[in-house]
């Protein structure tokens, strides 16, 4: 099993590709160790292969990077499925983790997260908190997002030790985060951990 990520860049051609392009392709080869498991192209859409585990902090650490930039936001949709060929190109491969993400992709509409996998109940069972978790980070604003980003790639880290990382006050560090509902995209992690290993391992 093996979780793809379709995604595209809301708004941009309103900025220069410099605002977002070059701190995404970092942070994918910061996460990625294989280069031909994550593409952009056209510019303004990009295709991720990764673990089931981890896509969905994939994803929050994702829309929390593109908004750092203003006016900037991003549409993305996650399928989980099997993998029937592997392709030195991420848009190449295939399998039912491809057709997912691209049907789930299609299906946003004027949403900005959704999941299709090869498991309905945990399919309809996601639906409303990903309308949710979307709905809240679609509000986020730059200096929140660029918290969140932080907080989510230095997890290990308390508040006061990413305060000292982003030279700002743990005050403030606190009340962007509280801004986020990050505890409770927290929960929402913790809960899509636990639904994946009752439903796909």
């Amino acid at each position: 099993m093996i979780a793809v990520i379709t995604g595209d860049i809301v708004n941009s051609r309103k900025v220069s590709p410099n605002d977002w392009q070059p701190r995404l392709k970092s942070f994918l080869e910061s996460q990625i160790d294989d280069a031909s498991k994550w593409d952009i192209y056209r510019g303004d859409s990009f295709q991720i292969e990764t673990s089931v585990d981890t896509v969905l902090e994939l994803v929050l650490m994702i829309k929390a990077l593109i908004k750092h930039s203003n006016n900037l936001d991003v549409r993305m949709s996650i399928g989980i499925g099997e993998q029937s060929y592997t392709s030195e190109n991420v848009k190449e491969s295939y399998g039912p983790a491809f057709i997912y993400s691209g049907e789930a992709f299609e299906e946003l509409k004027d949403k900005t997260l959704h999941i299709k996998t090869t498991n309905k109940d945990f399919d309809d069972y996601f639906y409303p908190i990903l309308r949710l978790v979307s709905f809240i980070a679609d509000q986020w604003k730059p200096a929140t997002a660029e918290t969140v980003f932080y907080a989510l790639h230095n997890k290990n880290m308390l508040q006061k030790e990413i305060a000292v990382l982003m030279n700002k006050d743990s005050t403030t560090i606190n009340k962007a985060l509280k801004r986020a509902a990050y505890d409770e995209i927290n929960d929402v992690l913790k809960l899509y951990t636990n639904k994946v290993k009752q439903c796909f391992s």
